[in-house]
């Protein structure tokens, strides 16, 4: 017999043995050289769309270790087209990568495919000459991947079933799952170390059923018995979870999964299954059910407060909405106004008509300052009053409002007064505050109607950081107006603030006069407070920044109107609010330039001659008056600029610039230029 004969019965033998990959590998390197006269063997594994050269035999050094893209190599051709390959040139080869042949000493091979109807491996025969080999050589190649199909499978799945067993186990192990089977018949339970551990046993000694139902709690026994007789009868999973009692007294939790298991004549054999300790988990979940009733308590909690946030954010919206429309509405107001009180002024003053016509002209004009007064209310809700700062006695603020306060809450009001000795200065407006004094003093008679007590205090108070939600620390003069009215439910107390809100019925209060106690006491960087009950009584507090600076000495009465010269140039877009200015100023003996607005001034201003003095409203399209004032500065220093406006905000005005506040009369557009402009004025 050949002896390549005799190396294939070898072989096959070997193969059938082979127990591992390996080993079919090592079978296959070591026959398939002798058996083809090959120069270089090479056994190729199939992996997911890679070759693998796992073992190699030849004259040198091959690709023996290394992975390929199975779409770039022979032996992956061969086992995706499960044909065995023959290539006489492997330059002369499309399939055939030359970059990777061009090193080695092979110039002929033949590719044999291992497997089907799926190849999982090809063994491959080299030369270093050129040529195609003999059928027979390729014969025997084919027939000992033949005896290597059977063999690597088996080798797969035995590597398969290894893999399969280890990772069981791994599992079983990883999870700390104890295995158990019980015969149902003789009543033997069998228990793997892990079980008995769970249980709290000594993995080394034995475990009997007995033992293991001693150990149940006995709250739990008749469920337990009851679950495995359910299952037994039924075939149904055996699953359930349990208390167990150990030796050491422990009290543990434990998880049974199991399933019985029937012979030929349906009888029930064996009930096998898992054990898993759960005390752990059992012990979160007691944790979690205690953590669930404190978080709700805390979710609940919280969402109230969340509640009453968005609630004092909306308020807060509402108002700052309803402060920038009535500061836009008073800015309006008060250009309406302008004209209005200025013509009136100027025909009071130019005594018009008779007795009757100046009564007439009188009650317009008184009528036209109420208006005023209405619209520096609404501008001091919308933070948009121009406010005169200054260090104020609030001991003598109170005092000197005695007859007033009389006069105007009436007889059934008793008065009384509490304030604290040596209080500081206040820094406030002193006409502000008696304003909204006056109007905090009429809301305590509106609350008695039928008469009661209203106490005037002021206090020093200082607040830390933290200690006040709605008030900044620093200290503070707080005078608080406190009456033994109805009192204010909590929605009243919300709302209170509001501007137009009243609870007085129809045409008996405007409802602004909160809103300009708040919207004052605000601007001056304090705040408002109140508190009241119904039936008890209502104490408004407002808190006004103290002050460290000099109370001003009391000014001398001012002289007569002065007679001015010089040119003024007037801006404003508004005609007859420009028209009434311009009548002033020529009164007062200004040559009067007009301009509608600020870009048609400074062209003015660089063309003509000379100018005196620049009178701007504040508000106008494309250029505001102080943006004017700083131009004019630039080009021409020294040259006043006075603003006139009834509507500032924190950002629009410049300290710097002279203002006079909107709609003023001719005495105070002249008292303010007078200061401004002292070398143009001489007495009347």
């Amino acid at each position: 017999m050949p002896q390549f004969e005799l190396d294939l019965i070898e072989a096959s033998e070997r193969l059938a043995a082979a127990r591992s990959l390996d080993d079919v590998v090592d079978v296959l390197r070591q026959t398939a050289r002798a058996v083809a006269g090959a120069m270089g063997i090479a056994v190729i594994i199939r992996e997911e769309g890679r070759c693998f050269y796992a073992a190699e035999d030849a004259i040198t050094p091959l690709w023996a270790g290394n992975r390929f893209d199975e779409a770039s190599c022979v032996s992956g051709w061969a086992m995706q087209h499960l044909q065995t390959v023959e290539i006489p040139d492997v330059f002369d080869d499309d399939r055939v990568p030359k970059d990777a042949y061009a090193p080695t000493f092979v110039r002929s091979m033949v590719m044999v495919p291992i497997g089907k109807p799926r190849a999982v491996a090809a063994l491959g025969a080299y030369w270093s000459q050129t040529g195609r080999q003999s059928p027979e050589t390729v014969r025997r190649l084919e027939n000992l991947a033949r005896l290597a199909t059977v063999a690597v499978e088996n080798a797969r799945l035995l590597g398969e079933l290894k893999d399969s067993a280890r990772q069981h186990s791994m599992m079983v192990a990883a999870g700390r799952m104890g295995l158990w089977s019980f015969d149902i018949a003789s009543g033997v339970l069998d228990t793997s170390a892990m079980c008995r551990s769970n249980f709290g046993r000594d993995p080394d000694l034995p475990f009997s059923y007995a033992d293991l139902h001693a150990a149940i709690h006995a709250e739990d026994k008749a469920r337990v018995q009851e679950a495995i007789a359910k299952s037994i009868a039924t075939g149904s999973d055996y699953d359930i979870e349990y208390r167990l009692i150990t030796p050491s007294g422990e009290t543990r939790w434990i998880e049974i999964r199991a399933r019985p298991s029937y012979g030929p004549n349906g009888a029930p054999l064996v009930l096998s299954g898992l054990s898993i300790d759960v005390t752990a988990r059992k012990r979160m979940e007691a944790a979690l059910q205690t953590s669930a009733a404190t978080l709700e308590h805390l979710v609940i909690e919280r969402t109230r407060e969340l509640v009453t946030a968005q609630e004092a954010l909306r308020q807060a919206q509402k108002l700052d909405a309803m402060g920038q429309l009535t500061g836009g509405v008073a800015h309006d107001f008060n250009n309406l106004l302008a004209p209005i009180i200025g013509g009136l002024d100027l025909l009071q003053r130019r005594n018009v008509g008779g007795e009757r016509e100046q009564r007439i002209i009188a009650g317009a004009l008184q009528s036209a300052d109420r208006a005023r007064l209405l619209v520096q209310r609404l501008l001091a809700f919308a933070r948009r009053q121009p406010l005169r700062v200054e260090p104020i006695d609030i001991a003598a603020l109170i005092a000197g409002m005695d007859e007033l306060l009389v006069a105007t809450l009436g007889p059934q009001v008793v008065i009384s007064r509490d304030i604290a000795e040596n209080l500081p200065l206040a820094r406030a407006d002193l006409h502000q505050v008696e304003m909204a004094l006056l109007n905090l003093s009429v809301n305590s008679r509106d609350a008695m109607p039928d008469g009661g007590s209203l106490i005037l205090s002021a206090q020093l108070r200082v607040i830390g950081a933290g200690q006040q939600q709605a008030i900044s620390s620093g200290s503070y003069v707080v005078i608080t107006v406190t009456d033994t009215g109805s009192g204010m439910d909590a929605e009243t107390r919300t709302r209170a603030i509001e501007p137009f809100y009243s609870t007085k019925g129809i045409g008996k209060g405007t409802g602004l006069g909160l809103s300009m106690a708040h919207g004052l006491a605000s601007q001056l960087g304090g705040a408002l407070t109140i508190e009241s009950e119904i039936g008890k009584g209502t104490a408004v507090s407002l808190w006004l920044p103290t002050s460290e600076e000099i109370l001003a000495q009391a000014s001398t009465p001012a002289p007569a109107l002065p007679v001015m010269t010089g040119r003024a140039l007037l801006v404003d877009d508004e005609a007859l609010v420009r028209e009434s200015i311009a009548d002033m100023l020529g009164e007062l003996g200004f040559a009067v330039t007009e301009a509608s607005s600020a870009s048609q001034a400074l062209a003015f201003l660089r063309q003509s001659e000379a100018v005196d003095v620049v009178i701007t409203d504040h508000l106008m399209p494309h250029m505001t008056g102080v943006e004017l004032g700083r131009a004019i500065g630039r080009e021409w220093p020294g040259l006043p600029v006075l603003l006139v406006s009834g509507y500032s905000d924190d950002h629009g005005l410049d300290a710097a610039l002279p203002r006079l506040e909107k709609p003023f009369r001719h005495a105070d557009l002249a008292a303010r230029l007078e200061s401004l402009l002292p070398m143009l004025s001489a007495p009347r």
